[in-house]
C-alpha cells in the first residue's frame, strides 16, 4: 500500500455513487492530480464487483502555483518533470487496467462523450470561477436522465459562484463541501 499525496474529502460520496449505480454505468473524474481520489474510486468499483467504466481527465500539468518555487503549492516533482502523468500512472499501476486516463483539458475531453451518456461526473479541476463554470457547462449535457454531476470545495468563492450560476438552486451541499446535482430522484447518500 502506498500513500498518494493529495487532497480528498469525497470518500462517502464516492462510496454512495458506486453503491447506487449498476454495472454498465459510466463515470468521469475531472482532476486527478497524483491519483489519490482516483485510486479510492477504482478500488471501490473493483470491490463492488460491478463493471463500471471509469474515465479520468486531467492535463497533469498542474497550475502556475505548482511551478512557482515561492508558492506554498510548489511541487518539486512537477517542476522537475513538467508533467505529473508518469507519477499518476505509477501510483495507479496496481489498478491501471480499470482506468481510462484522458490527458486533455476538461472542456476538450467532454467532446469525446455523447450527450446524456454518463452516469456520474465529478468536477475537481481548477477551482477558479471561470474554470468551474466551463467544466459544469461542458459536462452537464453529458449526464444522463438518472445521472449526477458533483464537485468539491463548495466553500471556495469561485466554486460557489459558478455552481450557483450553472445550477440555480438545484443542488445540495454535504458536510465535506461537496456540491451534488442528482437527476436520480431516489439517490441515497446514507
Amino acid at each position: 500500500y502506498k500513500k498518494i499525496q493529495g487532497w480528498f474529502g469525497s470518500r462517502e460520496l464516492y462510496r454512495a455513487v458506486v453503491r447506487e449505480f449498476e454495472s454498465g454505468s459510466r463515470f468521469v473524474e475531472i482532476g486527478a492530480w497524483k491519483g489519490q481520489s482516483t485510486a479510492f474510486m477504482t478500488v471501490e468499483i473493483i470491490n463492488s464487483g460491478k463493471q463500471i467504466e471509469f474515465n479520468v481527465v486531467d492535463t497533469w500539468k498542474g497550475s502556475t502555483d505548482h511551478h512557482d518555487v515561492e508558492s506554498p503549492s510548489f511541487d518539486p516533482y512537477l517542476a522537475e518533470h513538467g508533467n505529473l502523468f508518469p507519477l499518476f500512472k505509477e501510483n495507479l499501476s496496481p489498478v491501471w487496467k480499470h482506468i481510462n486516463a484522458i490527458q486533455n483539458t476538461s472542456v476538450e475531453a467532454a467532446k469525446l462523450f455523447e450527450d446524456e451518456s454518463l452516469d456520474f461526473v465529478y468536477v475537481d479541476g481548477a477551482h477558479d470561477y471561470e474554470s468551474v463554470k466551463e467544466d459544469i457547462e461542458a459536462w452537464y449535457p453529458k449526464v444522463g436522465p438518472n445521472g449526477m454531476i458533483a464537485g468539491d470545495d463548495y466553500g471556495w468563492s469561485g466554486v460557489e459562484q459558478a455552481v450557483k450560476e450553472a445550477l440555480g438552486e438545484n443542488f445540495m451541499v454535504e458536510a465535506n463541501n461537496n456540491w451534488i446535482h442528482s437527476r436520480k430522484k431516489d439517490f441515497s447518500y446514507d
